[in-house]
């Protein structure tokens, strides 16, 4: 039985020629050596299981092959009985020619630029295949032929770690090729397999085929393979056409945009598709595999000026790209699997996230925080491979071709990136002043915790427990604000009767309002861009402003929100009822937004405990402590508010 001839590979290592003279006048010297080099079996091991990882990675690239020998689909039935894995597709199948070409080109995992334009990776890829099980049989019948050609590998011998210092010529003894007949196909143990391939294929059983049989499938292999998740690792990673019916687009409202992102993803120039089924024997039967997007949220759609969508000028390669501003992009349960970000795909095979356009080393990213969080989108090259020819980082930024596509991908999502990082800014500026003061108003960081600590350091340490509590709401009676004191004013109770969402706050740059629509979901909130104004729009839920319990002062209080007017006071506490009011439509509080609440508050008891203005101010000072930027920002407002209103009433007197 003859085996297959595997030729080493002597690589020329020419001295750069020196064109400068030397300073005596001596001509410059070319010299010439060659280096051999000897590649070892183990370096296979390590290099076909480093870019293939995982299973779903390895068969990956059995696809990939299929596609490459002209297969409109591809066949995977794995039988847990028998730990078996078949991999059938109607190529043109592999000659013994052809499987000489392929055992020459192990070591070299890429063809060079320009001669091939392929997503398989030669030999390295089928090396990766093999690693699934210990042993495998190729069964092939190429187009035009009738003699079929079968490939025998003895998997086992050739990853035994006791092999790995042999040369790569060693393979020869586990690896033969002969040829054979339909009746050495029955052999293989894929009982389904052969009535499905006749459903599939239009003219019956293919004149043409491969099939690859990996048998004695490794335990940890054929378990992943076999989980519920190994079907959408799988669907990540192929090329796969778009179901007619795909929920993820049905978020694009303009069918215009719609139509531009299917003309996208069934473009055969970037984005070639193949059929792929799957199934496992006696748990899931064999169906067809569609197009893998992302679970997000269900209320988020993407509206015209949240996509773009096109063909890059050098016509190398097709994009789509969807944003959005909202805090979290994904369904809940999903936190341990962030897909948003972009992807860059080789004729729609993934090949690397869109984080390798950042050039390595020191320096910004010119894909910022909110382009990584808020967007998914993909990239859909005509030929990665002409720069892909190194792997290294550092080396592929030497690449003219990878430079020119950066760039364009860059120019595409440049404005994109701007406008996202302002819009976060903002975003992160209403959730830190406005959204988290009031989720936290009980709690230990709270408002209502900040004043009390700054109350006792006022009123001195020399008071027990029981005596500073009850001096402070003894001094706390007679403050009361009883107009806010209205029960029927509630929020929560007013939000109740109808659906009409309530401005809380409004500028040039934000929209922030309570929607009743979002009630049950106090611990979320949805940030929308408004196109039209320019500015960001907030909605919170209702339960945001529910009544809420806090221990203040020794005593259970009651926080409840009223919506009263904007002349109405912010505060009132009602010790006697463990009661606190705050009306958040207050002018100082809605102007200044509600992270000022701890700072009113203090202003409150400051004023309970003062005599005079000189006396006012020492206090309230104290009560504030050492003042941080954020503190400064609402001061300044405060302060004018404080000097105006003491300037009207000297002037009235």
């Amino acid at each position: 039985m003859p085996r297959l001839s595997t030729s080493k590979r002597v690589t020329a290592m020419r001295d750069r020629e020196n064109d400068e003279k030397q300073s005596a006048g001596k001509d410059s010297v070319q010299s010439e050596s060659r280096l051999k080099v000897s590649v070892k079996v183990g370096i296979l091991h390590t290099i076909a299981g480093a870019i293939y990882g995982t299973a779903a990675g390895k068969i990956r690239e059995a696809v990939a092959n299929s596609r490459d020998n002209g297969a409109s689909w591809v066949i995977i039935n794995v039988d847990r009985t028998s730990r078996t894995i078949s991999i059938f597709d109607n190529g043109s199948g592999i000659t013994r020619k052809r499987f000489q070409e392929i055992f020459e080109s192990i070591g070299h995992p890429l063809p060079l630029p320009g001669l091939e334009r392929k997503v398989s990776y030669f030999g390295l890829g089928l090396m990766s295949i093999f690693q699934l099980g210990k042993r495998v049989r190729i069964f092939t019948r190429p187009t035009g032929k009738t003699q079929f050609n079968l490939l025998e590998v003895d998997t086992d011998s050739v990853f035994d770690p006791t092999n790995k210092d042999q040369p790569i010529s060693y393979l020869n003894n586990f690896i033969t090729v002969r040829d054979a007949s339909s009746l050495d196909r029955p052999k293989s143990p894929a009982p389904v397999l052969d009535g499905f391939v006749e459903s599939v294929s239009i003219d019956g059983f293919p004149d043409n085929f491969t099939e690859i049989v990996v048998e004695e499938v490794t335990p940890e292999n054929l378990e992943k393979i076999c989980d519920g998740d190994f079907e959408d690792d799988l669907r990540k990673r192929l090329p796969l056409r778009v179901e007619k019916d795909e929920p993820f687009l049905k978020r694009f409202p303009d069918i215009n945009i719609r139509r531009d992102i299917m003309n996208v993803l069934q473009n055969d120039d970037y984005c070639r598709t193949i059929d792929v089924y799957f199934g496992v024997e006696g748990e899931r039967e064999i169906k067809q595999l569609w197009k893998y997007f992302p679970h997000f949220r269900s209320d988020l759609d993407f509206p015209k000026d949240n996509v773009y969508v096109g063909i890059a000028e050098s016509d190398e390669f097709a994009y789509y790209i969807v944003h959005t501003i909202a805090e979290d992009m994904h369904r809940p349960g999903y936190d341990e699997e962030r897909e948003t970000g972009f992807w860059v795909r080789n004729q729609n095979f993934l090949v690397r996230d869109a984080h390798f356009l950042k050039k390595p080393g020191p320096g910004p990213h010119i894909i910022h925080k909110p382009l990584r969080s808020w967007i998914f989108g993909e990239i859909f090259h005509r030929d990665m491979n002409a720069f892909l020819t190194v792997a290294r980082d550092d080396y592929l930024y030497q690449e003219p071709a990878f430079g020119e596509f950066r760039q364009e991908v860059i120019e595409i999502v440049g404005n994109l990136n701007k406008e996202l990082r302002e819009i976060w800014q903002e975003k992160d500026r209403i959730k830190k002043d406005l959204i988290e003061p009031f989720a936290t108003i009980a709690e230990s960081k709270g408002a209502i915790k900040k004043t009390e600590k700054k109350l006792r350091r006022l009123m001195g340490q020399g008071l027990s427990d029981k005596e500073f509590q009850e001096r402070a709401l003894e001094q706390l009676r007679s403050q009361r604000r009883q107009n806010i004191e209205v029960e029927a004013a509630s929020m929560d109770a007013i939000l109740a009767q109808g659906s009409r969402a309530i401005i809380l706050a409004e500028d040039a740059n934000a929209l922030v309002q309570v929607d009743p629509r979002l009630k049950g979901k106090v611990d979320d909130y949805q940030v929308m861009w408004d196109a039209t104004h320019k500015r960001v729009t907030v909605s919170l839920s209702p339960d945001l402003f529910a009544p809420t319990k806090v221990v203040f002062l020794g005593k259970t209080f009651t926080v409840i929100f009223v919506a009263k007017d904007q002349t109405d006071p912010g505060v009132s506490i009602n010790v006697d009822k463990k009661r606190i009011y705050l009306n958040p439509f207050n002018q100082e509080l809605s102007m200044y937004s509600i992270s000022i609440l701890d700072i009113y508050l203090a202003l409150e008891v400051a004023n309970s405990m003062s005599n005079s203005q000189k006396e006012l101010k020492k206090n309230f000072l104290e009560l504030l402590g050492p003042a941080s930027s954020d503190v400064v920002r609402y001061i300044v407002p405060l302060g004018e508010d404080l000097r105006r209103t003491f300037r009207e009433s000297v002037k009235a007197r």
